[in-house]
């Protein structure tokens, strides 16, 4: 995996490259301080995933999407933020980014979140996962998205599971009713009408991986 580091800060750029350094299979490509120069590295340089500050002099990672957006031969993103406000994390997904990670991650999950977004999947760090939902459900719903219930996030685990009504009642322990009932509120709440759509929406999310 091919992988190129946009941050402003000196210090993160080197603090990142020796988290990556001691991983097999990861190689660092290229540094860009700005966002011009991101731009004029990728014209030259063949990367697999950028990890793209939120915020760099001239061009900001918000902006960077967006005039990447619709090019052919685009390498996928993860945003790496200090900014955990939704309305960031929203437009990001929306202008193609892959992941959104705070810079306060740890290790473990910077690298797995490499490697599902090489892997062409999508990550959000689980605790801006759940204002994100809220804030994507029409706030007259009854129940808001980010109290999803641990049960229910179990249940959306085995909706990818590809598990039908009358198993995941008998692994739960609880009638195919009250299955139907969960799935319903569990659509509500991410403004799906479909099994298939509450597994992409829940695996974008970074709810269930």
């Amino acid at each position: 995996m091919k992988v190129i580091i946009a941050d402003d800060h000196r210090i993160v750029r080197e603090g990142i490259a020796t988290l990556l350094a001691s991983e097999v299979g990861i190689e660092l490509v290229g540094e860009a301080s700005t966002g011009d120069q991101l731009l004029e590295l990728l014209e030259t340089t063949e990367v697999d995933v950028v990890l793209l500050d939120m915020r760099m002099p001239d061009k900001g990672g918000l902006e960077v999407l967006e005039e990447l957006r619709g090019r052919e031969r685009v390498p996928r993103f993860i945003v790496l933020s200090m900014h955990d406000d939704t309305s960031y994390v929203k437009r990001a997904i929306e202008l193609g980014a892959s992941a959104y990670l705070l810079k306060s991650v740890g290790k473990d999950e910077l690298i797995r979140a490499l490697g599902v977004v090489a892997g062409g999947g999508s990550y959000i760090q689980g605790e801006i996962a759940a204002p994100l939902i809220a804030r994507m459900v029409d706030p007259s719903d009854a129940g808001p998205v980010g109290e999803l219930s641990s049960r229910e996030i179990d249940t959306l685990g085995m909706l990818a599971e590809g598990l039908d009504n009358r198993a995941i009642a008998e692994r739960i322990g609880l009638s195919e009713a009250a299955v139907k009932a969960q799935l319903r509120a569990i659509y509500s709440r991410l403004d799906v009408t479909r099994r298939s759509e509450a597994v992409a929406v829940a695996l974008r999310l970074g709810i269930i991986t």
